[in-house]
């Protein structure tokens, strides 16, 4: 749970870092960067939720590594996917 928060919480930041556009330019607000966070938490719920379906004890270690690393990978996914909608 604790993973989520934090990545989460930078997901957001990261997002709201380049929706600002240029730094000195706060004229301009791009809200493709958004995206980011938006497929962040599409990820966020799809873990949480093939992960609250079983118990700690059954759930396998690769799988829980597995979905630590995918929350942290949809970031730069995301800024990847953002920059085709500017």
């Amino acid at each position: 749970m604790g993973n989520i928060i934090l990545s989460g919480i930078v997901a957001f930041l990261i997002s709201w870092f380049f929706a600002e556009g240029a730094i000195g330019d706060a004229n301009s607000i791009m809200p493709a960067f958004f995206f980011t966070f938006l497929i962040w938490a599409i990820c966020a719920l799809l873990i949480w939720k093939t992960s609250s379906k079983g118990k700690l004890e059954n759930t396998s270690y690769i799988k829980i590594v597995f979905g630590g690393l995918l929350l942290w990978i949809m970031i730069p996914i995301g800024l990847v996917i953002s920059n085709f909608f500017i």
